[in-house]
């Protein structure tokens, strides 16, 4: 130790010791280039010291200690200064003498420090060799710097490293914490605002983890019954649809692709709502560890596409079958009667005098009319059968599996009597009966349109016959 050092060993200790316990519980860097300035004037007995941070290849310096108390130094400097480039090239300590000849700073920036006969600069270097700051030592009180005072300056430097990397880490991971904290806030708001349910459920969706709070504006139930409850969600899905889904969830998981299903699901007041439920496994290091889903009302969409399928393949006026209708049931009735050898009958139906209700009533009494009629045919066949409009005051029925000409007589007799009664709002002198003609499958044709045609053959046969009367078609 040099002859003019006045602190034993245990001293030295201590104030290392001191040092470094302050720098590494100091909050940032300028408090940790402080506490190591001040720290190294005490050891060296400098007249002054000051810390420069290494910040885009310059060393910014903010303030300096005389031994009094700190003063402002604002100032940068780079490799264009010859004693910075000797530190960024070679980030080795060195003594600088007789700086009156080129200052360390300019006397604009520190006029008391411009008049220096000798200056330690020790660098401070970091875990990846790169230059993070400097220390200078202005003056020793009695005599000059020598190479053990160095050593000890370049062991407080070392010290300084590892307390200003773990600021830049305490830094970094603040800011981490604060864009996560940022990201789940937005996420949070995102989440209660957008109209579904958002939930973290286990990979095979045996335990819900965490379900958002429009659970309980979509069905009733709150966060907390929901979770407490965990067969909750199986529970509540519509019977029909239970099976369907479970399936889904099982393949999702054993060919290992995202979760979709449409289903109904209970609320707590009983009413079954449409969801669309879509869930996607999250991954971490390559390993699945849960599922995140979405869940969406479609009910208005549901009453819709039925409402649309309603329009597509219903009479709006009857609620009867229409024409399409009419015919893939018919394409039906063909495919099971090919299969298990049945019979069965197309019937074509037209009233008579509805033109005349028509005329002279108006159109409502004529709707009034057809609406009426389609209930009375409706209510004399069998669940199994249908009964269509094809247009105006067309009607066809479809009748499965009868076995004899006999059975289908039984129901066109019925049919006609039920028809031809008395309508309430239509006066006597306005008589509506019916026309009715019958094909039988395979009998008169194999074919959906040529039963079609034999029936409706046969139905002008009735109406030109007389009218209020049945007609089979004669295959002969």
């Amino acid at each position: 130790m040099a002859a003019g050092y006045q602190n034993n060993l245990s001293e030295l200790f201590s104030l290392f010791a001191d040092a470094s316990n302050r720098m590494h519980a100091a909050s940032d860097i300028a408090a940790v280039m402080r506490i190591a300035a001040a720290t190294a004037m005490q050891l060296m007995h400098a007249k002054a010291a000051a810390a420069g941070l290494h910040m885009d290849d310059k060393l910014a310096f903010s303030e300096y200690c005389d031994g009094e108390g700190w003063e402002t130094l604002q100032c940068r400097y780079g490799a264009e200064v010859e004693w910075v480039d000797d530190l960024i090239r070679h980030k080795k300590p060195f003594l600088v003498n007789e700086v009156d000849k080129e200052p360390c700073f300019s006397s604009l920036h520190a006029p008391a420090l411009a008049d220096t006969s000798q200056v330690l600069v020790a660098p401070v270097i970091g875990r990846e060799d790169d230059l993070l700051a400097c220390l200078l030592l202005f003056d020793k009180n009695e005599g000059l710097f020598d190479a053990q005072d160095v050593a000890v300056v370049e062991k407080l430097a070392s010290m300084m490293s590892v307390a200003i990397d773990n600021c830049i880490q305490l830094s970094e991971s603040r800011r981490i914490e604060e864009d996560l904290e940022k990201s789940v806030a937005t996420y949070r708001t995102l989440v209660e605002q957008i109209p579904a349910i958002t939930y973290i459920a286990t990979l095979d969706r045996s335990r819900i983890l965490f379900i958002s709070p429009q659970v309980e504006s979509m069905l009733g139930f709150s966060q907390d019954d929901f979770l407490a409850n965990q067969e909750t969600w199986v529970q509540q899905i519509h019977p029909e649809d239970r099976e369907r889904v479970l399936s889904e969830v099982s393949r999702s998981m054993k060919e290992n692709i995202p979760f979709h299903a449409e289903y109904r699901i209970c609320a707590k007041n009983g009413n079954h709502i449409w969801v669309n439920d879509t869930a996607a496994t999250v991954r971490d290091h390559d390993q699945d560890i849960y599922l995140q889903g979405v869940v969406h009302d479609i009910s208005e969409r549901k009453l819709s596409e039925k409402k649309l399928i309603h329009m597509a393949h219903f009479d709006q006026l009857t609620g009867l079958a229409n024409r399409s209708l009419f015919h893939d049931r018919l394409d039906q009735s063909l495919a099971a009667a090919r299969r298990h050898k049945l019979s069965f009958a197309v019937l074509f139906l037209d009233l008579d005098g509805f033109k005349a209700v028509n005329d002279n009533l108006g159109h409502q009494a004529g709707d009034l009319l057809l609406a009426e009629t389609a209930r009375r045919l409706t209510s004399n066949v069998r669940e199994v059968d249908t009964v269509a409009r094809m247009g105006g005051d067309e009607f066809t029925i479809i009748l499965n599996d009868v076995h004899c000409r006999d059975n289908v007589r039984q129901v066109t007799e019925k049919i006609i009597t039920a028809v031809s009664a008395p309508y309430a709002h239509i006066s006597p002198e306005h008589r509506v009966t019916l026309s009715m003609g019958v094909a039988l499958y395979p009998d008169d044709c194999k074919l959906r349109d040529g039963l079609i045609m034999a029936a409706d053959h046969a139905m002008y046969r009735a109406k030109n016959g007389g009218k209020n009367r049945c007609c089979f078609h004669d295959s002969a």
